[in-house]
């Protein structure tokens, strides 16, 4: 075979080594040719080395052989030209052998070439050397070298035959020089297709953990391991799971008692999903496992996360819905609401023809049954326009099962060949004599599956019950005695915890798991009994940790304090549940250091009334009484009583030990801090009492024991506010989730209010700004407080000091039921403050249109203008696209052709300067001039002309206005015209519809401008000329609207400027041949439109 057609096919496969072989066989041979030095036969021709040094010495001998063949004869130039092509094929190869190779084949087809080539260029030298011989004594150089050559000529035939011989191995050389360059382009292409793919990757793995953190994969991977092969798969082959499986949109609900094993059969089911979609990519799979520990990670925002996740995941590349919604929320560092979450995942559903979403153990979601159906109400409707089906896993509940009625329901038991099967798999932990001894394990194993009764987790723990007995009588005995039935959890837990305290810590497989729900439950029930000092340790440690945390200067966001966050935030709850057992408070209380430094930090990190800069240079802020107090701790409080502490002391704020428990709602501590005769109406430094505090949170109890005792109910403090005022205050801050939390805290408030009224309280009093008692309450949406304060004899008519009754404060803050109760009640809806505004007015600017509605339906005065804008309320609902709140007023009598005080703006022109097009018919069918203008000449049609709003134009505005009669003359056209607006497009069918209505070019404004004129100007388009002598179609053709002015004339302005001219001077000189004009036409001054 060809030594070079072999050597070609070789390359073309890239290898890594080919610069290696291309240099150091090809600097061989233009060394041997360039020295004129003879080189033996190569013993390995890959061993060359090569270096830098190198190619700069091929370089000048390539120089060297240039000026030998100089004086050569025309006919054996041709060999210089060829030694010079072939030094600079070898140089190309030498710029990008760095970065490619040759593998073994392509370097033995290689070695072939060149041995081919070493003779080719040997024989030359060998020639050269010959005649170069007879030379020797040549006295003239110049005639020694003619003779050469003269001599070299008689075996011409030869010499042409090597040139040619030579002429091929350049061009196999060429040819690797070329594959080795596409190599290298497509090396250099994998590594940027490489680098790219990083980043990208890179970004989506940003984008997807700024969605969550949470990871189920890792839970999912541990639940796999824990199960006892060959168990589980009863449930894959059952009717129902098949049904699931093989029908869209189907849901199934598996339900079992605790322990069944329904977590590690949901492994099960997500590994065998897994693995049938696992090479098919239209098929999306997600999983969540729930769990009764980790609801601050659960809500449905962090579920529907994880499903986007999870799914992404799956796809080759990140949707550009999610990529968008990522970029969006970044940029203002925000996280996505449930509605916009919900819209990408369903989006992201239908780049699936299927999914199967898997949710493990739904009784362990939330505590609270409004947080469940939420998210079953989320998942279901996720199957409205995609194909989901849903497995899911719970204990019996009848909230659960309802919500899934209708849907596959399959109950779940550990079977009884599972349970032998684990049995058998882990009976290799128990003591030797087990192993010994084969009727005993079997013993072991009958003894346990008829005791289980279906639970997976009573096996094992009554597997792990036999450890450490070490004889045959000691285990039978235990087997008659493993418990069963409804108590069976309790006491084989309580058996561990004996076993437990009995063994020594050894070592851990560095896996944290969740604990049992059962366990859980188990140990809140006997945590006295177990754990009686847990908190007492747990605030200990918690405080030394947390003071030297503060101490050290570093802070509590560094990561050298791991457990700085968790110390923080529940130090003070282990330290009151410790406070709460005799004999333990002094213990806590009495390191002083430590309990300054922690209630510091405990008062700054919750902002009580301010954010105090506080240091540990602040040694007396709290003192143990005040921090015994806030905790309601009657028993630390007398401890310290006892051990000679005063109970009087006053902190920073000027607050005493009584103004902290009252605030918190501690009775028997309030109570007996009044025994020990604290001041019961000592103000604080912004002037609050106990009583106001107390008042303030709704601490009815407390409030009711110090009006007992003689706190004084009309205390004023630094702002005007009296306890009355902060009682109608507060409500919805302390509202938690659901109906019935609502309800008790706008209970706690009413009796708030009653205890203060039934003490005299003055319901009218006004603080700093004017608001009484009505005001506080008409703004936080107290009703029954209102009517309370009305029954006590509120002023209905008392305003504050901008004039405003309570009503205003109730419409503002979009209170309904408050504006209803108060316009019952007798309340001026018509009424003004100082400025000229209405209650719906002041509703309509805040954008409260739900109080503005129950404003509007009682017949309220609509006509009315405030003093501060001048508007109605009819041209605020315009302003705001409220169609709904405009149209109610029109029908409740509202003058569609009030102008607002400024501008003088009629409603039609502003409905047409928003672009509303219902709103614009609905006053044009109430029989509204069509020509109504402001005071700057605007008209509904100018405005539609002039104004863009979207790539179209407002042509249907511009339509509907002439259609109703609207005039398309302009007769007082204001100076801000369109001809200030020269960038406008041009919209050719506007100018169409003015010449269809007989638009008359006549009619101008005092500036000459014709609507005509206007449209041209403003990229829209007549012959009449304005006061500069320029018609329609020089100020279109001068905008660049070509369109419009072919619609229009051509003539010249009485400036001699033709429309070319103007179009040069606009800027846009390349379309000044497209109109047919008087092109060649110039001006006066000499200047032709290139010119210009």
């Amino acid at each position: 075979m060809n030594p070079f057609r072999s050597t070609l096919m070789a390359f073309r496969e890239p290898s890594p080594s080919f610069r290696e072989a291309a240099m150091c066989t090809s600097m061989r041979y233009c060394y041997s040719l360039l020295s004129n030095q003879r080189l033996p036969p190569p013993i390995c021709t890959m061993s060359f080395g090569y270096g830098v040094g190198d190619f700069l010495a091929v370089v000048n001998l390539a120089k060297t052989i240039k000026e030998r063949f100089v004086n050569a004869p025309e006919q054996f130039k041709k060999i210089s030209e060829t030694s010079k092509t072939l030094c600079n094929v070898l140089r190309d190869i030498e710029n990008t052998y760095q970065q490619a190779g040759l593998n073994t084949m392509q370097k033995r087809h290689l070695d072939d070439v060149y041995r081919s080539c070493y003779n080719d260029l040997n024989e030359l030298l060998r020639r050269l050397d010959k005649y170069q011989e007879l030379n020797i004594g040549t006295n003239s150089l110049g005639g020694a070298y003619r003779r050469f050559w003269k001599r070299l000529k008689w075996d011409q035939a030869r010499m042409a035959e090597m040139h040619q011989r030579i002429h091929s191995d350049i061009h196999v050389f060429s040819l690797l020089s070329t594959s080795l360059t596409s190599q290298v382009a497509f090396a250099t292409k994998e590594l940027v297709d490489q680098i790219n793919n990083t980043m990208e990757d890179k970004a989506c793995h940003e984008i997807l953990e700024w969605l969550t953190t949470v990871n189920y994969a890792t839970q999912q991977e541990d639940f796999l391991k824990r199960r006892q092969d060959g168990t589980g798969k009863w449930l894959l082959g059952t009717d129902k799971f098949q049904q699931w499986i093989n029908n869209e949109n189907k849901n199934i609900l598996c339900t079992g008692i605790p322990g069944a094993g329904k977590t590690i059969l949901t492994a099960i089911v997500i590994e065998n999903l897994e693995e049938k979609c696992k090479y098919d990519r239209s098929v999306g799979l997600a999983y969540i496992y729930c769990n009764f520990r980790r609801h601050n990670e659960q809500s449905v925002d962090d579920v529907l996360a994880s499903l986007i996740k999870q799914l992404c995941q799956r796809m080759l590349s990140l949707p550009e819905d999610i990529k968008s919604l990522y970029a969006q929320h970044k940029k203002r560092q925000t996280r996505p609401k449930l509605d916009e979450l919900f819209e990408s995942l369903s989006v992201l559903l239908g780049h699936f023809s299927r999914i199967f979403i898997v949710v493990d153990a739904l009784d362990e979601y939330s505590s609270r049954d409004e947080a469940l159906r939420r998210l079953l109400l989320e998942l279901f409707r996720l199957q409205s326009n995609s194909t989901v089906s849903i497995f899911a896993t719970s204990r019996h509940s009848p909230a659960i099962q309802s919500a899934f009625e209708g849907c596959l329901q399959q109950e779940i038991s550990a079977a009884a060949e599972d349970v032998r099967a684990y049995l058998e798999g882990h009976i290799s932990q128990l003591s030797r004599v087990v192993l010994r001894n084969d009727e005993l394990q079997k013993e072991i194993v009958n003894a346990i599956t008829k005791t289980v009764n279906g639970m997976f987790l009573l096996a094992q723990l009554h597997l792990d019950s036999l450890e450490g007995k070490l004889s045959v009588t000691a285990i039978q005995r235990a087997l008659k005695q493993l418990p069963s039935g409804t108590d069976a959890y309790n006491i084989a837990y309580e058996e561990t915890m004996e076993r437990i305290n009995g063994k020594t810590a050894g070592e851990k497989d560095h896996i944290i798991r969740l604990v049992h729900h059962t366990a859980q439950e188990y140990f809140e029930r006997t945590q006295t009994q177990w754990f009686p000092r847990a908190h007492y340790d747990m605030a200990k440690v918690c405080m030394a940790y947390l003071s030297y945390c503060l101490q050290s200067g570093a802070g509590l966001r560094t990561a050298g304090y791991p457990f700085a966050r968790y110390s923080r935030h529940y130090w003070a709850h282990h330290f009151a549940r410790a406070l709460a057992k005799p004999g333990l408070a002094r213990g806590l209380l009495l390191d002083k250091k430590k309990v300054v430094l922690c209630a510091q930090d405990f008062v700054t990190h919750l902002g009580i009334r301010k954010a105090f800069q506080l240091t540990v240079q602040v040694p007396e802020l709290v003192t143990e009484a005040h921090l015994a107090a806030f905790f309601g701790s009657e028993n630390a409080l007398r401890e310290l009583l006892e051990a000679g502490y005063a109970l009087n002391s006053l902190d920073a704020t000027n607050r005493s030990p009584l103004s902290w428990a009252a605030e918190n709602g501690h009775e028997e501590a309030t109570r007996f801090l009044i025994k020990q005769g604290l001041v019961i109406d000592h103000k604080d430094r912004w002037g609050l009492t106990p009583l106001a505090l107390a008042a303030n949170k709704g601490n009815s109890g407390v409030m009711s024991l110090l009006l007992s005792n003689g706190a004084s109910p009309d205390l004023r403090g630094n702002a005007g506010r009296t306890p009355l005022m902060l009682g109608c205050q507060k409500g919805h801050d302390y509202v938690m989730d659901g109906d019935t939390m609502l309800r008790a805290a706008f209970d706690s408030q009413k009796k708030v209010v009653e205890l203060l009224l039934e003490a005299n309280c003055d319901p009218n009093l006004k603080d700093e700004r004017g608001w009484t008692a009505l005001h506080y309450a008409a703004r936080n949406n107290h009703c029954e407080v209102i009517k309370l304060l009305l029954a006590k004899g509120a002023d209905r008519l008392s305003t504050d000091n901008a004039g405003r009754t309570a009503l205003f404060n109730a419409a503002r803050y979009e209170n309904g039921f408050v504006v209803d109760l108060l316009l019952k009640q007798g309340f001026d809806p018509n009424h003004m403050d100082g400025s000229g505004m209405t209650p719906l007015l002041l509703a309509l600017e805040h954008k409260c249109y739900r109080a503005a509605m129950e404003l509007i339906n009682i017949g309220i005065c609509a006509d009315v203008r405030s003093r501060r804008r001048g508007i109605t309320p009819l041209i605020c609902a315009i302003q705001e696209d409220h169609h709904r709140i405009a149209r109610s007023l029109l029908d409740c009598g509202a003058d569609p052709n009030l102008t607002d005080k400024k501008l003088g703006r009629p409603p039609l022109v502003w409905a047409a300067r928003r672009g509303n097009y219902s709103m614009v018919e609905a006053l044009l069918s109430r029989g509204v001039d069509a020509d109504s203008q402001d005071r700057n000449g605007w008209t509904a049609l100018l405005v539609a002309i002039a104004l863009d709003r979207k790539e179209t134009g407002d042509e249907a505005l511009v339509k509907q206005i002439l259609e109703s009669g609207g005039y398309p003359e302009a007769h007082s056209f204001h100076v801000m015209s369109p001809v200030t607006r020269p960038t406008r497009r041009g919209y050719e069918g506007i100018v169409r519809l003015l010449l269809q209505y007989k638009a008359n070019p006549d009619a101008a404004n005092r500036q000459g401008w014709t609507p005509l004129m206007a449209a041209a100007a403003a990229g829209r388009g007549s012959t009449r000329r304005d006061k500069y002598g320029r018609d329609a179609a020089l100020h279109a053709r001068r905008h660049g609207h070509d369109q419009i002015a072919l619609l229009l004339s051509r003539q010249m302005d009485e400036t001699n400027m033709t429309i070319n001219e103007a179009v040069c001077t606009a800027g846009q000189p390349e379309n000044a041949p497209l109109i047919a004009c008087r092109a060649t036409g110039t001006r006066e001054s000499g200047k032709s439109p290139v010119s210009l």
